[in-house]
């Protein structure tokens, strides 16, 4: 039971330490020497960095410090801890990185932006996936979620707009709306980097053949299926719903199989963010 505790820790903690210096590897390496911004406290203490001697390391420390102090009573002791490790790592990544700023390695500004937010969105998720975070606003949506009904989304909206704004007063309308694309293709890959490349669908068939369906899907996808009995709320007819759990590339063979049984089945597919069980490979930890 510890060693098996201290190995999942030990995997965490080597996912946040990569995570995030890959995220600050990213911004420091293609979007400081530009001065275009990634999303979050992050942006802010970039932006700070920006206009005061103060660097992005250090900004994104005190930045940090007032958030965990409102919030950590809000906080589950797990996530609390997460947090602070994450954002200890991302605060001193950016410190080590800041050296690296001085190369611009790519001059177009386009390249840049692209290979900035991959980089540091794919960092990020790493962050994620470890079950982290890096602070910042995550803390603060997990806090809001606790004691208010607010949508999460607006506030993250107020928030990475309140800077892009700031940069296009400061620099002009170009690398905001630049900054604008960053935040935007970082969502993309923190997103893929968390759920994979290839997700998840789920499958489920309203049909009078279920038996036939399910057993040509086990046999054709691979994949376990479940009947559910169900019935039409106005007909009361007995209509059982076949569901299956499968990768998006098995999507195709699978609505062709309950077409070619059951053309007048109807069928929904649906995203599945997480599956965990026999036959879906789990996250790394």
């Amino acid at each position: 039971m510890n060693k098996t505790f201290l190995r999942d820790n030990l995997k965490r903690l080597v996912l946040v330490l990569l995570g995030s210096f890959l995220a600050a590897l990213g911004v420091q390496l293609f979007l400081v020497p530009i001065h275009l911004l990634t999303a979050g406290i992050a942006g802010f203490a970039l932006l700070l960095s920006y206009v005061t001697p103060i660097p992005a390391g250090l900004g994104l420390f005190i930045l940090n410090v007032p958030i965990f102090l409102f919030c950590m009573k809000y906080l589950e002791k797990e996530f609390l801890v997460w947090s602070i490790v994450g954002m200890i790592t991302l605060s001193a990544s950016f410190a080590l990185t800041a050296p690296l700023a001085d190369l611009h390695p790519v001059k177009d500004m386009y390249l840049n932006l692209i290979a900035g937010a991959v980089v540091s969105g794919f960092g990020c998720g790493l962050v994620f996936r470890a079950r982290a975070s890096q602070g910042g606003t995550d803390v603060i949506a997990a806090a809001v979620r606790k004691v208010s009904s607010v949508r999460i989304g607006y506030l993250l909206f107020v928030l990475n707009a309140s800077v892009v704004v700031i940069l296009a007063i400061m620099y002009g309308l170009e690398p905001a709306l630049a900054t604008i694309v960053v935040i935007a293709i970082e969502s993309v890959v923190i997103e893929r980097t968390i759920i994979g490349v290839d997700g998840n669908k789920a499958l489920m068939i309203i049909t009078r053949k279920p038996d036939e369906i399910a057993a040509e899907l086990m046999k054709r996808v691979d994949r376990g299926v479940t009947i559910i009995e169900a019935s039409g709320a106005y007909t009361h007819e007995r209509r059982p719903i076949v569901l299956c759990i499968l990768r998006t590339r098995q999507l195709a063979i699978a609505t062709k199989i309950v077409r070619d049984i059951d053309p007048e089945s109807f069928t929904y597919v649906h995203d599945v963010t997480e599956v965990i069980g026999h036959g879906f490979k789990a996250s790394p930890i």
